[in-house]
């Protein structure tokens, strides 16, 4: 009995694309290629990102506020740093975006 080859990790971290064949060629086999890791589109805009941990019942409850007044969890963000700049004497968010363009 033959065993199976066994699954490589670079396999796995790089997945494989067959190429789509016309059916006139279908007999052969495709040679695979990699799929090249792509940039995050925020790179193209001067965007950086961060993980911010949080608590449950602090997730919850800016999880909630955002529902309820329809807007999103990072606008809250935002303006909270905009609130610790200003408190600081330092430039506001809005601020910092107009320089940066």
């Amino acid at each position: 009995m033959s065993q199976k080859k066994r699954t490589s990790l670079d396999t796995i971290i790089s997945p494989v694309v067959e190429d789509p064949l016309p059916v006139a060629q279908a007999a052969a086999p495709a040679a695979p290629r990699r799929l090249e890791p792509s940039s995050p589109a925020t790179e193209d805009v001067g965007i950086k990102k961060h993980t911010a941990y949080l608590k449950t019942p602090v997730y919850e409850q800016l999880r909630r506020l955002a529902f309820e007044e329809r807007r999103k969890m990072h606008d809250y963000l935002i303006e909270g740093l905009d609130s610790v700049f200003r408190a600081r004497g330092l430039p506001g968010v809005a601020e910092l975006e107009k320089e940066s363009k």
